[in-house]
């Protein structure tokens, strides 16, 4: 039992220190990312694609609601 508990241990420990690793690793390009991701919402084109999308579902939403009720 204690070396099984000791085999975990040492796994949970492993795994920490590559998610750490890692952690750090992005951290770098941290901003880049938040530039893209900013880039990507404010783009006109993503804006007019979020529109369609709502317009779109809103639409579904009352088809759904006027079947359901039936008016």
């Amino acid at each position: 039992m204690p070396k099984n508990l000791l085999i975990i241990a040492i796994l949970v420990g492993a795994a920490y220190f590559v998610g750490v690793q890692s952690a750090k690793n992005r951290g770098k390009n941290y901003e880049d990312l938040r530039h893209q991701v900013e880039r990507l919402w404010t783009s006109p084109d993503a804006k007019k694609a979020r529109r369609r999308i709502a317009k779109n579902a809103q639409k579904q939403v009352d088809k759904t609601r006027k079947s359901l009720i039936g008016n």
